[in-house]
C-alpha cells in the first residue's frame, strides 16, 4: 500500500484538479432548497474518510491515504459541493499545494462567475490568504442564493478573527446560519467562541433539544461543544446544577457502550473532566490512546509531563543531568513504539545534546534517524527548516561532522528562504503577531548562518568563513533594527551577536592573529553578558573555554581574568531569575468560582495583594 500511493502521490493533484473540472461541468443548477448537509449516501461516504493516522503510516503516507480516498469520492460525486469542501481542505497543506488548490478554484470562478457554490469554494482556497476577497465572495454566494447558508458559516470565522474581528456581523451569520439549518451540528461550535450570552443560551437550549434522542458518533462528538455553551451561558454561581446535568448526560452516554467508536471515549474524557471526577476522564483517555492508537499519542506521555518538568539554564547541574537522563530513557521508550514520529526522535536528540557524556556514535545515529523520519514524514516534498536546524545545532554543539554540519545549515536556509516568502495567515496577521514573526524569523536566519560559519571553521575553510561571517553580520545589522527597544529582544540580539565575535574570535585564531582574536573573545563575553545569559549549569562552555584558553597563552592570570569576566559573571548567576513588572492596567471585571465552589470577584481582591496563577490546558 505504502509503495502504490508513494507512486501515486505526484500524480494524485492533478486528478484532483480534473474532477473539479467536473464538478462545474456537471452542477450548474438552480438551488430550490436550504442545502443544510451532505444527502445521505454522501455524509456516509464522508465519514468513512480516514480520520486516524495510524502508527504504522508516515505523514504522507496519510495523507495520500486521505487524498486518493478524496478522489474516488470526486469521481463518484462530481457534482456535491460537500467533497468538493472535503477536498479542499484536505489540500490545506503544504503550502505549495494550498497554491495549486487555489489556482484551480480560481480558474473555476473566472469560467463560472455566476455560481453561488463555486464562489464559496473559491472563497474558501482564499481564507487565509486573501480574506477580505473571501468575504467578497461568500457575500456575493449570499447574494445570489440567500438560501444557501455555508457562506454565513465561514463569515463567523472571519468575523472572530483578530484581524476582521467584528462581533455583531458574526453573532449576526451564526444566527443566520442556525436559523437556516439548527441541526447542523458544525454550525453551533463557533458559538462556544463568542460572549453573547443570548445567543450562547439559545443555541445551548437548540442543542441539548437536538442531541437528547440521537445516539450517532456525530451527536456524541456534539456533547462538549454543549457543555461548553452551558458552562459559557451560565454564571460560575450556578457550576454545580450544570455538573450534576453533564453527570446525567454522561450516565446516558456510557449506557450506549459505544467502545469501537473515539468520539464516545472523547465525550467520556471531557464529561468526566466537568464533573472533576479527573480519575474517570484520565481512564477514558488512556482508553482512547489504547484503542486508537496514533503517531503522536502514547499512553502515559501527559503524565511524564507533568512529573517531569524541563529545567532552565539556570537550574542545578544534577537536576539538569537527571532531566535529560529520565528524557533519554523516556525517548527510547516512545520511538519503539512510534517509529515514525519525528519530533519524538527530536526529544531524543534533545536528551543527547545535553548530556556531555553521550556517545558521539549515538549522537550521529540519532541523527540519521531524525532526518531518515522526517524525510519519510516529507514524502518527496522537501524537509522543513526547522529539522534541518536542529540538527545543526546539535552537530555544532558537539562538534561533530563538519561537512554534514554545513549540508545541514545550508539546506535548512535554503528550504528556510522559500518558507519565509510564505504569506502569513492574514486572520491572524496583527502588527504584533506579523512583528514577533519577523524578529523570530530573522533570529532563526542568523542561527542558521553560524551554524554554516561553524562548520567552515572546523573545516579551515577560512575563505567560505569570511562569506559566512559577513552575511551573519548583515543580517545581525537587520535582527537589531527589529528587535527595536523591546528588552527580551534585545537580549536575544545580544546572545545572536556573541555567537558573531565568537566566530570572529576563531578565525583571528584560525590566522594567527591572537591579539585581534582576544579582543573579539571579549567582546562575545561581554554581548553574552548583556543579554543575561550564562551556558547551562553542568554543561561545557566553548565560548568561556576558548577564552580562557587563549588568554592564558597570551600571559593572563587567573586573577586578571577573574577580575575582568569571572566578578560579572559570578554577579549574573545570583541574581534572581524572577523579575517583577508594573503592567498599570486595569483589571476588567470578573466572576471565577474556585475548586471549593466559592465564587470570587474583582470587589472581593479590594485593597488586598493578590497573586494570579494564569494556566491553560490544551
Amino acid at each position: 500500500m505504502t509503495t502504490t500511493l508513494t507512486k501515486k502521490g505526484s500524480v494524485l493533484v492533478s486528478a484532483l484538479a480534473a474532477c473539479v473540472v467536473i464538478f462545474a461541468a456537471g452542477r450548474l443548477r438552480a438551488q430550490s432548497s436550504v442545502i443544510c448537509g451532505p444527502a445521505p449516501d454522501v455524509k456516509a461516504a464522508l465519514d468513512k474518510l480516514p480520520s486516524n493516522q495510524t502508527p504504522d503510516q508516515t505523514d504522507y503516507q496519510y495523507q495520500q491515504l486521505r487524498r486518493s480516498t478524496i478522489q474516488v469520492l470526486l469521481e463518484k460525486y462530481p457534482s456535491d459541493v460537500f467533497v468538493q469542501r472535503a477536498y479542499i481542505r484536505s489540500m490545506s497543506y503544504p503550502d505549495e499545494d494550498h497554491d495549486k488548490v487555489m489556482a484551480q478554484y480560481k480558474a473555476l470562478h473566472e469560467q463560472h462567475p455566476n455560481d453561488s457554490e463555486v464562489d464559496y469554494l473559491f472563497a474558501l482556497t482564499l481564507v487565509g490568504r486573501d480574506s477580505p476577497q473571501a468575504i467578497k465572495l461568500f457575500s456575493s454566494a449570499l447574494e445570489k442564493t440567500p438560501n444557501f447558508p455555508w457562506p454565513h458559516l465561514q463569515l463567523v470565522a472571519i468575523y472572530s478573527s483578530p484581524v476582521f474581528l467584528d462581533k455583531e456581523k458574526a453573532a449576526a451569520n451564526e444566527k443566520a446560519f442556525l436559523d437556516a439549518c439548527p441541526a447542523a451540528l458544525e454550525g453551533y461550535d463557533p458559538v462556544a467562541r463568542m460572549d453573547d450570552k443570548e445567543l450562547l443560551a439559545q443555541a445551548a437550549a437548540r442543542l441539548r433539544e437536538i442531541l437528547q434522542p440521537r445516539t450517532d458518533p456525530e451527536a456524541l462528538g456534539a456533547y462538549s461543544t454543549l457543555w461548553s455553551l452551558e458552562f459559557k451561558a451560565h454564571p460560575p454561581s450556578e457550576y454545580n446544577p450544570l455538573r450534576k446535568q453533564v453527570a446525567a448526560d454522561l450516565a446516558r452516554i456510557r449506557a450506549l457502550d459505544q467502545e469501537g467508536e473515539r468520539r464516545w471515549w472523547s465525550a467520556l474524557e471531557d464529561g468526566y473532566k466537568l464533573t472533576n471526577d479527573q480519575k474517570q476522564s484520565d481512564w477514558a483517555r488512556d482508553e482512547s490512546i489504547k484503542r486508537f492508537p496514533s503517531p503522536y499519542s502514547v499512553l502515559g506521555s501527559e503524565q511524564w509531563s507533568k512529573d517531569h518538568s524541563r529545567p532552565g539554564d539556570d537550574a542545578p547541574a544534577d537536576k539538569r543531568r537527571a532531566y535529560y537522563e529520565a528524557l533519554l530513557q523516556r525517548s527510547d521508550e516512545l520511538v519503539k513504539e512510534r517509529p515514525n514520529t519525528t519530533y519524538f526522535w527530536e526529544d531524543r536528540l534533545d536528551a543527547l545534546e545535553h548530556l556531555d557524556d553521550a556517545a558521539s556514535a549515538d549522537i550521529e545515529s540519532c541523527v540519521d534517524k531524525v532526518l531518515q523520519v522526517a524525510e519519510a514524514n516529507a514524502g518527496p516534498r522537501p524537509v522543513d527548516s526547522d529539522t534541518y536546524f536542529t540538527v545543526a545545532e546539535v552537530l555544532s554543539k558537539k562538534h561533530l561532522q563538519p561537512e554534514r554540519l554545513v549540508e545541514m545549515a545550508r539546506k535548512g536556509l535554503d528550504r528556510f528562504e522559500v518558507e519565509d516568502k510564505q504569506p502569513y495567515y492574514d486572520l491572524y496577521a496583527t502588527k504584533k503577531n506579523l512583528d514577533e514573526s519577523k524578529f523570530y524569523q530573522s533570529s532563526q536566519r542568523v542561527s542558521g548562518i553560524y551554524y554554516e560559519a561553524d562548520g567552515y571553521l572546523r573545516l579551515k575553510d577560512k575563505e567560505r568563513v569570511e562569506v559566512a561571517i559577513s552575511q551573519m553580520d548583515d543580517r545581525l545589522q537587520e535582527l537589531k533594527a527589529l528587535a527595536g527597544d523591546k528588552d527580551e529582544w534585545r537580549k536575544t540580539y545580544s546572545s545572536q551577536r556573541a555567537s558573531y565575535w565568537g566566530a570572529m574570535a576563531r578565525l583571528a585564531e584560525l590566522e594567527d592573529r591572537k591579539l585581534d582574536a582576544m579582543a573579539y573573545y571579549q567582546s562575545a563575553l561581554l554581548e553574552r553578558l548583556d543579554s543575561g545569559q550564562l551556558p547551562p549549569s553542568g554543561e561545557k562552555d566553548d565560548l568561556g573555554e576558548g577564552a580562557r584558553q587563549l588568554w592564558n597563552s597570551l600571559g593572563g592570570t587567573d586573577s586578571g581574568w577573574k577580575t575582568w569576566y569571572g566578578r560579572r559573571a559570578d554577579a549574573l548567576a545570583i541574581q534572581a531569575h524572577l523579575t517583577w513588572e508594573d503592567v498599570n492596567e486595569p483589571l476588567p471585571q470578573f466572576e471565577l468560582t474556585d475548586l471549593h465552589g466559592k465564587t470570587w470577584q474583582l470587589a472581593d481582591l479590594k485593597g488586598k495583594t493578590v497573586f494570579l496563577n494564569f494556566w491553560a490546558s490544551w
